[in-house]
């Protein structure tokens, strides 16, 4: 008990000792966080002005695949046709809901994205892409691409030579500015992606609160039109593949058709045995191809049902509008953050500076 004492009693000497020494250099502590806040308060003003716009939509599927699904994930399991009452997965259930906010995350749908048309403040059309050029100043240096264009991209120069053989037609290849742009890009949105209540999100940032707003529209629409051409891939190549069958099987129908109708009117008053037997003939070949025609069809039609009923419909929970207050910078917030850290750096200076003058003083004088 008396060892834990003298141990609390040292303790607390010791932090007497510190709080002593950062309340005798209590000035330049005032100083250096009056500096900071100063340099805070100069970062705020001359960080760029940001509006965030947003929409947010739910996938609206038809009601028996939303009796089939329960769970966190909602309309959106349904939606890829995955049902979780039986544990099981449909075949078509070949993408996840999950993975519907990394479609953003590839390249293509960027690169699709900013070859779209927007309407700057002055009422002119431009593309994406042209706006993000227009926006990159001459002073902004790329690191990234400064060291790739030095290092390994002397070695690489012959790279676009080759992209034009024959060899390389099956695959894409970005410029630099493509990619840079893309990646540049890519940082102005988000899919927020809700499984428990089964919405997505989609917010874009910009200085131009009505670009803003246009971007989100924009990469919506992409959106939606990816989460429907994905989901409904496979249920098109069967109404593709069945409406071919069913052409197919329509001209061998109306051509044997044409074929029973010709012999009975060339044979109307013979009833041969040999006559029969060829009627016969066709006309259990007849019925075959009716009964396969008939097949078909139904197929044909229950496919373009199953089509219309896996289209996923989007209802729009939050409109997306023009915001009217900046969502960056929060300089307020900036300005108690340089503060703080002001306070932090002179009073680890203070408590630091003894300790470290000693240091040095033992290595000089050995």
């Amino acid at each position: 008990m008396t060892e834990n004492n003298n141990l609390n009693l040292e303790g607390q000497i010791e932090i007497i000792a510190l709080l002593k020494k950062v309340w005798l250099g209590k000035k330049l502590i005032v100083k250096t966080t009056v500096l900071f806040f100063i340099i805070g308060c100069i970062v705020a003003l001359l960080s760029p002005v940001v509006y965030t716009a947003q929409t947010t939509f739910v996938p609206q599927v038809s009601e028996d695949q939303m009796s089939s699904t329960k769970g966190s994930l909602g309309s959106l399991a349904s939606l890829a046709g995955i049902n979780l009452s039986q544990g099981s997965i449909s075949s078509d259930s070949y993408l996840s809901p999950l993975l519907y906010s990394k479609l953003a995350e590839s390249e293509e749908f960027a690169l699709n994205i900013i070859n779209e048309e927007i309407i700057n403040s002055n009422g002119n059309k431009l593309t994406i892409k042209e706006y993000l050029l227009s926006n990159k100043s001459s002073f902004n240096f790329n690191r990234i691409g400064f060291i790739k264009k030095y290092t390994i991209g002397l070695f690489l120069n012959n790279e676009t030579e080759k992209s034009n053989s024959d060899v390389f037609k099956g695959f894409n290849f970005l410029s630099e500015e493509d990619f840079y742009l893309v990646e540049d890009f890519k940082e102005n949105f988000t899919i927020e992606l809700n499984e428990k209540e089964g919405f997505i999100k989609v917010l874009a940032r910009d200085k131009s609160a009505f670009i803003s707003t246009q971007l989100v529209q924009i990469i919506t629409k992409n959106l939606q039109s990816k989460i429907i051409k994905l989901r409904t891939n496979k249920i098109k190549e069967r109404l593709e593949y069945s409406e071919e069958q069913y052409e197919l099987k329509q001209r061998e129908f109306d051509f044997l058709q044409k074929k029973l109708a010709e012999f009975k009117d060339s044979n109307k008053n013979i009833s041969t045995a040999r006559f029969m037997s060829e009627l016969q003939k066709l006309e259990s070949e007849y019925q075959l191809q009716k009964n396969i025609l008939m097949t078909l069809a139904s197929e044909f039609n229950n496919n373009k049902i199953k089509l219309n009923k896996d289209t996923p419909i989007f209802s729009v929970i939050d409109e997306v509008s023009v915001p009217n207050e900046r969502s960056e910078p929060k300089r307020s917030f900036i300005a108690l953050i340089y503060m703080l850290l002001g306070i932090l750096l002179s009073s680890g200076y203070l408590l630091a500076k003894e300790p470290l003058t000693g240091i040095i003083k033992n290595i000089r004088e050995a």
